[in-house]
């Protein structure tokens, strides 16, 4: 567990920097007393091995805390932010104990503990205590995440601890962490990739930085980073805001998901920022399964060690090599189910296999490519096509800073395409001229265009389809 990495190092190297939380480092010798403070916090609390706690707070070095000392505890421990009340039902009334911060409102919950400011100001000012530290197994349960997907709907599955050091070892072996590592956080820990990350970089003995103050790239230049997670439209804002006289970093790796990076993207981030560019593709129930380093890969990418992917017709049949298929993984790290939902885990989890709903292709030599969802193939007067595939076309003119695409039906029940931008580059005429180019090959006929402040994503960038479709509903229905 990373809580063991970190008091290994904190023997070893107890000066090195851990962390660096709002300008101040914190040594690894600091941040093994402060887990086992909070460990001894938390079963003063009541909260066994075996148990389960739900955390929600914006004190994000305190949520690391707690997520760290839960992990070593055998303590199941699920993540909220503030704005997912409405959301957070089964994970508030399926957990032991819910802690959260004082403004947001809990409800449901079988027993809430507020993190006041002065119980974590007694918390971190104590003395560790001696706290009894259960041995561990393969299959304590130490993670509960929650997702969503594209569809809006929350789901919840256990991690066990067996997943989360296959994962983690993951992480640290892909992306070459070591003890001269700095990890820039960019996403909340409710995003699982954030904390998997975070605990990798820590157990190879780097330094994890913390910083909300500034934006990524002023952290980037102040702290020497040398690994950031940027999401492929905050990649594009950061390069977007860039000052003409930033320099270039000597060593950094971008990590980016949620959406392919377009090559022009690729292009700029290259030129400007990394010196290694990293698209994944993955869920959050089987984690990593593949990823895109080179320029040119058209789309497909590397299979992930320890995971299998296939593409398969609607019976389950494997489909020939380089023809488009429903996706399939296997993978050591993947979940088995989710909680309290039997009917979903049977039609998304069976023999073995976890199928997530998305189209791809599987090259001969294992390569996939990810073309978008089962669920958002879009048929416009009998042509059927995937909204993705448009979308990427549309970022690569630079139409908008973000695209969605989705349709909706007219007068006659007849779907029309709808082509959602937020942060139009252009005027109205000059924005439609260029939709209309995109499209020229599809047989589409009439479109609609939307202006829109943002278009609803997920927290890790995926763009929610059933949010879009409404939207854009109350948009058309708008006068004006």
């Amino acid at each position: 567990m990373t809580a063991d990495y970190v008091r290994y190092h904190a023997s070893e190297r107890p000066d090195a920097t851990a962390l660096i939380t709002k300008g101040r480092a914190v040594s690894f010798a600091e941040l093994s007393r402060d887990i086992r403070k909070v460990m001894g916090a938390i079963r003063a609390l009541g909260v066994s091995p075996g148990g389960s706690v739900a955390v929600g707070t914006e004190h994000v070095y305190l949520h690391l805390l707690l997520l760290l000392a839960c992990e070593r505890l055998g303590i199941a421990a699920g993540c909220f932010a503030r704005g997912e009340e409405p959301a957070c039902g089964p994970l508030w009334t399926g957990v032991d104990l819910v802690l959260a911060a004082p403004e947001i409102e809990v409800t449901g919950a079988r027993r809430h503990h507020v993190l006041t400011p002065q119980w974590i100001e007694e918390v971190l000012a104590s003395e560790p205590s001696d706290v009894d530290i259960p041995p561990k197994h393969p299959d304590d349960l130490v993670r509960i995440v929650r997702t969503s997907g594209t569809t809006g709907t929350s789901k919840r599955f256990l991690v066990t601890r067996r997943m989360s050091d296959c994962l983690t070892a993951l992480w640290q072996w892909g992306y070459e962490l070591t003890q001269e590592s700095r990890q820039l956080q960019t996403l909340p820990f409710t995003v699982r990739a954030t904390f998997d990350l975070a605990s990798a970089c820590l157990r190879a003995g780097g330094t994890v930085v913390l910083e909300g103050r500034m934006t990524p790239i002023d952290a980037i230049a102040a702290h020497a980073i040398t690994h950031v997670i940027l999401l492929p439209i905050h990649l594009k804002g950061a390069l977007d805001q860039m000052p003409p006289d930033f320099v270039k970093p000597r060593a950094l790796t971008v990590l980016s998901f949620g959406a392919g990076i377009a090559e022009p993207l690729r292009e700029r981030a290259m030129e400007r920022l990394a010196t290694a560019l990293c698209d994944l593709y993955g869920t959050v129930e089987v984690a990593i399964v593949s990823a895109i380093w080179q320029r040119g890969a058209d789309g497909f990418g590397i299979v992930w060690p320890s995971v299998r992917v296939e593409a398969v017709d609607e019976r389950g049949a494997s489909v020939p090599p380089g023809e488009m298929g429903r996706i399939r993984l296997k993978s050591d790290c993947m979940s088995v189910g989710y909680i309290d939902d039997p009917e979903t885990t049977a039609r998304m989890f069976h023999d073995g296999w976890f199928y997530p709903g998305d189209l791809g292709i599987v090259r001969a030599d294992g390569r996939v490519k990810i073309l978008g969802r089962v669920d958002d193939l879009l048929n416009i007067g009998g042509t059927k096509f995937l909204p993705a595939v448009v979308e990427a076309v549309m970022m690569r003119q630079e139409i908008a800073g973000d695209v969605g695409v989705s349709s909706l039906p007219n007068a006659d029940g007849i779907e029309e395409l709808c082509v959602a931008v937020a942060d139009a580059r252009h005027d109205d005429e000059e924005t439609i001229n260029r939709i209309t180019h995109a499209l020229r090959h599809v047989q589409i006929g009439r479109f609609h265009v939307a202006r829109l402040e943002r278009i609803p994503r997920s927290a890790n960038g995926k763009l929610q389809r059933q949010a879009l479709r409404e939207e854009l509903a109350r948009y058309l229905r708008t006068p004006g």
